[in-house]
C-alpha cells in the first residue's frame, strides 16, 4: 500500500502532481485539491499548490483534459521516487 501521507509531505509538490497524473486516464483537479487538503494542507493554504500547478501547466508537464481532468503533458517525466519504489510504490 502506498504511503500517500509521507509522499505528500516529503516530496516536492511538482513531483507529487506528476505522480498523480501518471495514469492514462489522468487525475481530476478536484481530487488533486482534496488530496493535498488531506495530506499536506499547508500547500493549499498558502497558495503554493495553485502556483506550482500553473507553472507545470505552462511548462507542458501537465495539460487539461475533459471535465477538469489533468493529464500528462508532452514534457512529463516520471518522478525519481517512482523509479526508486519509495513509499510502497510497486
Amino acid at each position: 500500500m502506498i504511503d500517500l501521507d509521507r509522499l505528500a509531505k516529503e516530496e516536492n509538490i511538482s513531483d507529487v502532481i506528476a505522480f498523480l497524473v501518471r495514469g492514462e486516464g489522468g487525475f481530476g483537479y478536484p481530487q488533486m485539491d482534496r488530496f493535498f487538503s488531506r495530506h499536506n494542507f499547508s500547500v493549499i493554504g498558502n497558495g503554493e499548490f495553485m502556483r506550482v500547478f500553473e507553472q507545470l501547466r505552462q511548462n507542458g508537464i501537465v495539460v487539461w483534459g475533459d471535465k477538469m481532468l489533468v493529464k500528462k503533458g508532452p514534457n512529463w517525466k516520471e518522478p525519481k521516487f517512482v523509479a526508486e519504489k519509495k513509499y510502497g510504490i510497486e
